[in-house]
């Protein structure tokens, strides 16, 4: 009798097991979901945007540094207006890098309203040669073609989400945004050269004055949450045009400084 009872105990806390590891993992989930509220994140709202800021070309460059705060190069980001096949002013997005003797060239189409990409190319040279990366967004795809260092060329199609902005304007597509305390947006972001699709949370943690070598500006801190690299930090102004005056890349751990802003005609 004793043993039975024994192995009748035994059975019910293996059936029982499975269930505590069920409520103990969602009890952590609500604590966690408590801290974050306690923490002051804003509840996230739907993705609207505004008119684009910049009405003209315009360029803004901007000193680099890299992981230890010492110099590493030079970046500008260019944008100009892009006649459409469909007759509508889009924008190109233009961006040169040149760090520690590496330099990448990314163009980057997009649509006349909500920075929605239509195409892109990116090449990038080092020591060991030249790749380049093209993408065509067309309604829920992405077609890329790769060629590598070693002149080789592959093709792949990517669905993706229809809302999907390429990962590498962003913070040009937060210059758009209704920024304000507690704002807060997802954004299903896409990364060519990876392939890599996540969501991406973009909230304002506040105001903050910060100075630059372009100067001191009132901004926006804003926090972009990545799934797959470490978050990224930009501070956009406050007032028209919201230039982007400084962010800190959770992909490279660059920090990258105003230098020189033109807003142009």
């Amino acid at each position: 009798m004793a043993g039975s009872i024994r192995q009748h105990l035994s059975a019910r806390a293996s059936r029982e097991a499975p269930l505590r590891r069920i409520f103990e993992s969602v009890s952590i989930g609500l604590l966690l979901a408590l801290l974050l509220t306690a923490c002051g994140r804003p509840q996230a709202q739907a993705l609207v945007t505004n008119e684009v800021p910049w009405q003209g070309s315009e360029v803004s460059t901007y000193a680099v540094t890299d992981l230890n705060d010492v110099y590493a190069g030079s970046a500008q980001i260019t944008i100009m207006p892009d006649a459409r096949e469909d007759g509508q002013q889009g924008w190109e997005i233009r961006r040169d890098l040149s760090t520690q003797g590496d330099s990448e060239t990314l163009v980057v189409q997009v649509s006349p309203k909500g920075v929605r990409p239509t195409s892109s190319q990116l090449v990038r040279k080092d020591t060991s040669g030249e790749e380049e990366v093209t993408a065509i967004y067309d309604r829920g795809q992405v077609d890329l073609t790769l060629t590598t260092h070693r002149d080789i060329t592959t093709y792949e199609r990517i669905n993706v989400p229809s809302d999907a902005r390429d990962s590498r304007t962003l913070l040009l597509l937060a210059r758009s945004l209704p920024l304000a305390v507690d704002y807060a947006v997802h954004i299903n972001s896409f990364m060519p050269i990876t392939g890599n699709l996540e969501r991406i949370l973009l909230w304002v943690e506040g105001q903050e004055e910060i100075e630059v070598p372009a100067g001191t500006f009132q901004t926006w801190h804003l926090i972009l949450e990545s799934e797959l690299t470490d978050d990224t930090e930009a501070w956009i102004g406050v007032d028209a045009p919201y230039p982007l005056v400084k962010f800190l890349d959770g992909r490279s751990g660059g920090t990258f400084e105003l230098s020189e802003f033109s807003a142009g005609p």
